[in-house]
């Protein structure tokens, strides 16, 4: 990719000054901009025999045309000081230990999230990932620490996480970014804070997820049909995922052909990466509500007609943005585009009789995840049979 103007424009001043001595650099490097070159110092640490070796300085001014005039004198500053011999190496991002009383301060705290940032986003996520699932987490963090300075470290925490309902899948996901915020600084993290994460199970339905019903997807069909903003492409997506149980994202880069028995045939080829791995390419058969026809209402020839809708394709959501969809046909408030998914799931082990490493194969997860996500739903209509036929025959003993 080209670098910007006003970067290009930014190594040209610097190699001025240089007055053209060679290997030095000013580059990019996600978020930060570094200055490059195997005459930095040494680091604390490094053997003499990698002295040869380049070395990147981060600058403390962010990236832009804005503050490009500054991050030439910054640059310009490190390399006179390098050529005098009094630059040293500063940890500018590093958080204090947390014995020092200043570390739980609103600018350390910032400062160690940009630093958490700089690590994730573009190793592990992309920057709208953390925009929209990290960064008003931590945020919250640095607004306890404004409102009233902590003596320790679980005190602040402690404070932080109570701003959520305990047991809720938000709480969770707020314990876990702020440890790993402490992760990234080398912090104990309290060990007190166990509890106050919560048990999300403890919170769940105890019918198990929100899956739509059959006579749900009937009528989202409906309104979709009847909608003057949704059109047949529209339709399509939701079909396509009621038939194949895909996850949204997988509608991106997705294929159609025709099976052996002329039922459609979806390619999956998009990944899901995440903690637990990353999933692969498989093919899923279609495997439609009870009540629909064989070709699913002319799937593979409404795919080959008009295909998936635009927005299908942005890597940026498609899943919200169809949740947006049911909110418009006021469909019910706790469905979602997985629960298209979620009726997969539970017709290939309620209606075929799948066993449950069948059914996440199909579906592209482990056995276990299948298990912890679906178990519920699909070991209770038998359990309820097994214990009701056992007292059966237990009555039956007794006469």
């Amino acid at each position: 990719m080209a670098s910007p103007p006003w970067l290009r424009n930014l190594s040209q001043a610097f190699k001025a000054h240089r007055l053209g001595r060679s290997g030095w650099y000013v580059e990019l490097n996600r978020d930060r901009l570094r200055v490059v070159s195997a005459e930095l110092p040494l680091r604390p640490g490094e053997s003499p025999d990698q002295a040869h070796k380049r070395r990147a300085c981060s600058l403390s001014v962010p990236p832009g045309p804005a503050t490009a005039a500054a991050a030439l004198s910054e640059a310009c500053a490190v390399f006179d000081s390098v050529m005098e011999g009094t630059w040293e190496w500063l940890d500018e991002t590093a958080a204090p230990p947390a014995e020092d009383p200043r570390h739980l301060n609103p600018e350390h705290l910032e400062r160690l999230i940009l630093q958490l940032r700089c690590s994730l986003v573009g190793e592990r996520m992309t920057a709208r990932t953390w925009d929209r699932t990290w960064e008003p987490f931590l945020q919250r963090l640095v607004a306890s620490a404004a409102e009233r300075h902590a003596d320790d470290d679980a005190a602040l925490v402690t404070t932080y996480l109570r701003r959520w309902e305990a047991n809720t899948r938000s709480r969770q996901m707020a314990h876990d970014r702020a440890r790993s915020l402490w992760k990234e600084a080398g912090w104990p993290w309290p060990d007190e804070m166990a509890q106050l994460r919560g048990n999300g199970k403890a919170a769940a339905d105890p019918e198990g997820v929100r899956a739509f019903t059959d006579q749900e997807i009937q009528e989202l069909r409906e309104r979709i049909g009847k909608s003057g903003r949704l059109g047949a492409a529209d339709l399509l997506a939701w079909d396509t995922l009621a038939v194949f149980g895909l996850r949204p994202q997988e509608l991106i880069g997705l294929e159609l052909k025709g099976g052996a028995s002329g039922s459609p045939v979806a390619m999956v080829t998009r990944s899901k990466h995440s903690s637990k791995g990353a999933t692969r390419p498989r093919q899923v058969p279609a495997v439609p509500p009870a009540d629909w026809p064989p070709d699913c209402y002319r799937l593979l020839h409404r795919w080959h007609a008009h295909g998936l809708p635009e927005w299908s394709q942005r890597a940026t959501g498609p899943g919200a943005h169809m949740t947006q969809q049911l909110r418009r046909l006021q469909m019910p408030s706790d469905l979602t585009s997985y629960g298209m998914r979620h009726a997969f799931a539970l017709r290939l082990g309620l209606d075929l009789g799948l066993h449950v490493r069948e059914g996440a194969e199909l579906m592209g997860h482990s056995p276990a995840v299948h298990l912890a996500t679906y178990g519920r739903r699909l070991d209770a209509p038998g359990l309820r049979s097994k214990v009701q036929a056992l007292v059966a025959g237990r009555g039956n003993r007794c006469g």
